[in-house]
Order: structure tokens, then C-alpha cells, then sequence
């Protein structure tokens, strides 16, 4: 009987092995893959900041550090033709601002009548919601 435990205990400490193993090999092109926090997409600086105006009535808190920030500011400049503006909040180099407004995470927008929008925003949906909220 306490063969069959070892033999047992063997195939399964196999199969442990053979799938860390497989998984490695699948994420060894992004090594952060599956680690919590990690999922963001590379930080790119954005040089068109012409989205940005002091006196929109939607402030938009971000931070250069921020991949998705840096991803939302991409859709923003692809906004700004069209008169899209908002009020530039960075709270990496104000550290004041996340408690002042409650901020949980980056990219996050307000708008003047209290409506939040936290995470990243595709085109449309992020049009829709400025729209919603002018």
C-alpha cells in the first residue's frame, strides 16, 4: 500500500513540474504576465497634450508613470480634433490631489457635476462618457 502512496506522490509532483514547466515556456515573451499589477501596458510618453485646458469642467487624474494613463491620453489626442478638452491633474507630481479627491487608481476622470469614470476608456466609450458629462 505505501508504494502506491510513493508511486502516486510521484505522478503528481510530475505533473506540478511538467506544467510550471509548459506555463514558463508559454509566458517567457512577457515574464510579468499573470503577476497582479503587472498587466499594464508598456509606459509610452505622450508629446500632444493639446486635450489639456485648466479651465475644462472634467478633470482627468493621471500620472507619467502610468501605462493605462499614458494609453488614455493616446485616445485623448485622437479626441482633441473634436473639441475634447480636459483639466490636467497629475497626481505623480502632486501627491495632495489623491487624497483631495478621493483618488483610488489612474487614469480616473470627474467631471463638475460628480461623476467619476475610473480605468482606461476606449475611444468611443470614453466619448460617450465626456459627452454624458459635459
Amino acid at each position: 500500500m505505501e508504494s502506491k502512496n510513493w508511486v502516486f506522490g510521484l505522478v503528481v509532483l510530475v505533473i506540478i513540474v511538467g506544467l510550471s514547466a509548459w506555463g514558463f515556456s508559454k509566458n517567457k515573451d512577457n515574464p510579468t504576465k499573470g503577476i497582479a499589477g503587472a498587466n499594464e501596458p508598456e509606459v509610452t510618453t505622450v508629446t500632444d497634450t493639446s486635450f489639456f485646458d485648466d479651465n475644462a469642467s472634467i478633470m482627468f487624474f493621471y500620472s507619467d508613470g502610468c501605462g493605462w494613463c499614458q494609453k488614455e491620453k493616446v485616445v485623448l489626442s485622437e479626441l482633441s480634433p473634436e473639441g475634447y478638452r480636459v483639466k490636467p491633474m497629475d497626481v505623480g507630481k502632486n501627491q495632495d490631489l489623491w487624497k483631495q479627491y478621493d483618488i483610488q487608481g489612474t487614469p480616473t476622470f470627474i467631471a463638475a457635476n460628480g461623476a467619476r469614470q475610473a480605468g482606461y476608456l476606449e475611444k468611443d466609450a470614453l466619448k460617450a462618457w465626456l459627452d454624458a458629462n459635459k
